[in-house]
């Protein structure tokens, strides 16, 4: 038997798949609970696995024993051995012989750590910014934050900084293949001539959408540093004659007017409900007739784990508000206060967390 299908014998048990407990039984309970358990031990592991350079160096490799890794590392062997088949239980590693010796033992990188860090373990540049900003929250006293505690410096609004911007937009852009994929099957843009990005960030997604488009033409909406940055990539993207900036303040300032679409990508879910309900007003201003305003976000629905990690981040950074990620019948609430009528929506795909929701103008409430 060759390695690859050594490998492919490893885990049996994933081709029995028992029933779920029934709801409300004692087993269920067991269940929910250790979930939680065992989300907190895959985390500690994901942490203790990017401290040590693991993923790169199994990735580098292609496979390593357990004896090789301990090696190359200088750990403690029997700690060690069993930190790594906690990572095969979470499926960060692929292991086979692990009943047998550490010196047989071997582990290479499962499907699921590939998809996060990459064939060679050192990538996934998105996915450990997360990790950081976690662990920075992660070793606060809960308790005595909610006490009054002050804080240490972290995240704040605006970006204190160019470096702060940077870095900012580094994030978002790393980050926007889902965004401009979910916008482009919505086909949300077809037949607009202007489109307005409010908090456009470096001008990527726009750029997306103008290449898209060929009929478009795109203005970022964005505070001075991140206009600065977004000045700088549509230059490098050679879309300046499609693609422009305008700078502003959208909590302090209107909005500028009569764009056929009016979009907030990945906006709206950073901010409290009461300072939604102000943007969507400035943001129906800003409309020609017959535009359309167009939100691009993460529901609540669908979304509990990944609203649940965001929300609870925010309880360490008082420059954000809470109830961030909105239900689908909030935001048609709010729209409507704003004048505007949902009038489409387009779900998840598998490519991201967002849905698009479009609105139009209420012609009764114009009258």
């Amino acid at each position: 038997m060759n390695e690859a299908d050594m490998f492919e014998t490893l885990i049996p048990h994933r081709d029995h798949d028992p029933e779920p407990p029934a709801r409300g039984s004692l087993r269920e309970r067991d269940n929910n609970f250790y979930s939680m358990l065992g989300g907190g031990a895959r985390l500690r592991l994901i942490e203790t696995a990017l401290d040590l350079g693991l993923f790169e160096l199994i990735g580098s490799a292609g496979t390593l024993s357990a004896k090789e890794i301990i090696q190359r590392l200088s750990l403690q062997p029997h700690r060690t051995w069993k930190f790594l088949h906690c990572m095969a239980l979470a499926d960060l590693l692929d292991e086979t012989d692990a009943a047998s010796t550490m010196d047989n033992a071997r582990y290479r990188l499962s499907d699921d750590a590939i998809r996060y860090f990459g064939e060679k373990g050192d990538g996934g540049y998105f996915f450990r910014e997360l990790v950081t900003f976690w662990r920075a929250v992660a070793v606060l006293p809960t308790a005595e934050v909610l006490r009054g505690m002050p804080l240490p410096a972290a995240v704040k609004w605006p970006p204190a900084d160019l470096a702060a911007a940077e870095h900012l937009e580094t994030w978002m852009r790393a980050s926007a293949e889902g965004a401009i994929s979910t916008l482009s099957d919505s086909k949300c843009m077809e037949g607009a001539k202007t489109l307005l990005d409010v908090g456009g960030g470096d001008g990527t997604i726009g750029c997306a959408l103008a290449t898209r488009h060929p009929n478009l033409q795109v203005t970022v909406f964005n505070l001075p540093a991140s206009a600065y940055i977004a000045r700088r990539i549509i230059g490098e993207k050679g879309m300046t004659d499609r693609v422009e900036v305008y700078e502003g303040d959208f909590l302090a300032e209107d909005l500028p007017s009569g764009f056929d679409r009016v979009m907030f990508s990945r906006v709206l879910t950073d901010w409290a409900p009461d300072v939604c309900r102000e943007l969507l007003k400035k943001a129906a201003a800003a409309l020609a007739p017959g535009g359309r305003l167009i939100i691009n976000e993460a529901l609540l629905e669908g979304n509990r784990d990944y609203a649940l990690s965001w929300e609870f981040r925010y309880i360490f950074y008082d420059t954000f508000g809470r109830f961030v990620y909105k239900s689908l019948p909030f935001y048609e609430e709010i729209l409507s206060d704003a004048g505007l009528r949902l009038d489409k929506v387009t779900g998840m795909s598998d490519s991201a967390f967002y849905s698009v929701i479009e609105a139009v103008k209420d012609e009764e409430a114009e009258t």
